[in-house]
């Protein structure tokens, strides 16, 4: 009876043990500094599969990468550009919130700018010219106003003359 009890209590101890030892190894994950400046800035460049602007305390995907980078931030010691090629390798471009601004990427980042500028010098110069057509417009129109004004008064003339 008493080899029972006492391996019963061994189990007991070896099974709180085990249950310590594994809270621990989970909780060791949490023990991560993700107020870390390089940190943030390390995983706020990550798309996440589009979890990026999830909420972390909510989101599984977002909880899993940020325990990533920790992993290779903090304990493997691996610098930003390290962490941001990895994924880079894994998972292309689309790993990225934003592209980086080399080859074809860099066309797509100023292509947008370069037609605004465009647009705004043509827009400048065809409203300069309709300005100048305006001018030349109503130098015309204050022309035949002045023979139309001239027409009509000498029709009025005509009418008035017939019943004085």
């Amino acid at each position: 009876m008493r080899r029972i009890v006492a391996l019963f209590y061994f189990l007991i101890l070896l099974s709180s043990f085990s249950m310590q030892v594994f809270a621990e190894e989970k909780g060791s994950s949490k023990n991560f500094d993700y107020t870390n400046p390089e940190f943030k800035a390390t995983v706020d460049m990550l798309y996440m599969e589009g979890h990026s602007n999830d909420d972390l305390a909510n989101c599984d995907v977002k909880q899993l990468y940020y325990e990533e980078v920790a992993d290779m931030f903090f304990i493997k010691g691996m610098s930003k550009k390290e962490i941001l090629d990895y994924y880079l390798n894994a998972q292309g471009v689309h790993a990225l919130n934003a592209p980086p601004e080399k080859g074809f990427n860099l066309t797509l980042w100023i292509t947008p700018f370069l037609l605004i500028l465009i647009i705004s010098i043509l827009l400048f110069f065809v409203i300069k010219k309709w300005k100048g057509n305006k001018n030349i417009i109503a130098s015309q129109v204050s022309n035949s106003t002045d023979l139309e004004h001239d027409i009509y008064a000498s029709i009025i003339d005509q009418e008035r003359k017939k019943f004085y």
